[in-house]
């Protein structure tokens, strides 16, 4: 799906348009989508004809040099792969500080040990690590072929290396994915990131799919939801005590909602150079919320390797727009959601827009964009 919309917007007797010089303010980069893990929860697995590569280095320059002069300040070096694993991931760090970004990576941290050194060293920002379990056997059940243990050292050498160092970069921040599995998990992690120095602990719902393992599902389950209730309530109390501190998502959804990518004022830049509103609708996949199957068409809204970042950010407007005010229907906690054909996709909504954001769970603050 490539997409296209004016930059003014006509509501009724109202015209809105994008602001001169507006620009976006972060990227969210996916320089891998190779993975040296196989993670039960990955949705990686319902993607359809997914293509495993690495960024060229050209694309990352392109990147680089698009960014840059568009007026982005921050990148993070996530997606839907692993990024460490990438044979210039050092070297793509060093150029973008180097350039003065603020630079994030987000890992599972299998190589943290042998990264650590430069990722001090280079003065890298911030580092999100994902740990769903402190548990050996259960963590090696959640992501097969990683092992905790060398997550565990790698963090501590990270620490070390910042104390040694007299330096507080990078803030890492850990980020646990609760599903039926791990719930129980929650409250060790916290405890564990504090003797870790660890900033911010961020809990987020795994997100389910067709095909996926059927133990997994927690946001689906209502003894999963009320167990996660109630740890979360202990960990309200433990936070005030242990420091770090504690992101939480909404235990059902609400029709409170806010679009980290669009309040963040950021955009998703694919493998291949090819830029997207979000890391969600960056691939054509399926989802399954709650019970409700839904098939997920990739938006394409510009290429960065041929286009003016600004240009594209302008393309972007229109639903940009909507996003940011949250100008769209609520399918989530919509009383017809396990029914209406038009929540089936995100190719269009019961407003009339197209593509919709309407049943996203990174809007409803189910699941945690590392942004």
């Amino acid at each position: 799906m490539v997409f296209a919309l004016s930059v003014e917007l006509r509501f009724g007797d109202w015209v809105a348009r994008l602001r001169e010089g507006s620009h976006p303010a972060e990227l969210m980069v996916e320089i891998s989508t190779e993975c040296n893990l196989s993670c039960v929860h990955c949705f990686r697995f319902s993607s359809e004809k997914f293509s495993k590569q690495f960024m060229d280095l050209g694309v990352f320059r392109a990147v680089l040099s698009k960014a840059e002069e568009a007026g982005v300040t921050k990148l993070m070096f996530s997606g839907w792969g692993e990024p460490t694993i990438h044979p210039y991931f050092t070297k793509f760090l060093e150029e973008a500080k180097s350039r003065g970004f603020y630079v994030g990576v987000n890992t599972n941290g299998y190589y943290l040990v042998e990264l650590s050194e430069k990722l001090v060293e280079l003065g890298v920002d911030e580092v999100y690590v994902s740990l769903d379990a402190l548990d050996v056997e259960l963590y090696s059940k959640i992501r097969k072929r990683g092992e905790l243990p060398r997550v565990a050292k790698g963090l501590e050498k990270l620490l070390e290396l910042k104390l040694s160092s007299g330096t507080l970069q990078p803030k890492v921040k850990v980020i646990f994915t609760v599903n039926r599995l791990n719930v129980g998990e929650i409250g060790k992690v916290l405890i564990y990131a504090r003797s870790l120095g660890v900033s911010e602990v961020i809990y987020s719902y795994y997100i389910d799919y067709p095909g996926a393992p059927p133990d997994l599902d927690c946001l689906g389950v209502l003894e999963c939801r009320e167990k996660f209730r109630e740890k979360l309530v202990e960990l309200s109390v433990k936070q005030l005590e242990l420091g770090p501190r504690v992101a939480k998502p909404s235990i059902l959804p609400t029709s409170f909602r806010r679009c980290p990518f669009a309040s963040n004022r950021a955009l998703f830049v694919r493998v291949d150079g090819k830029v997207c509103p979000c890391i969600y609708y960056s691939r054509n996949w399926r989802t399954r919320i709650m019970g409700v199957e839904r098939r997920i068409g990739e938006v394409v809204i510009g290429d960065i390797v041929k286009e003016s970042l600004r240009d594209i950010w302008s393309r972007y407007a229109g639903l940009y727009f909507r996003l940011y005010f949250t100008f769209i229907p609520s399918c989530l906690d919509c009383s017809l959601v396990d029914y209406c054909s038009l929540t089936m996709s995100n190719e269009g909504d019961c407003w009339g827009y197209t593509p919709t954001c309407a049943h996203c769970p990174y809007l409803y603050a189910l699941s945690y964009c590392p942004l």
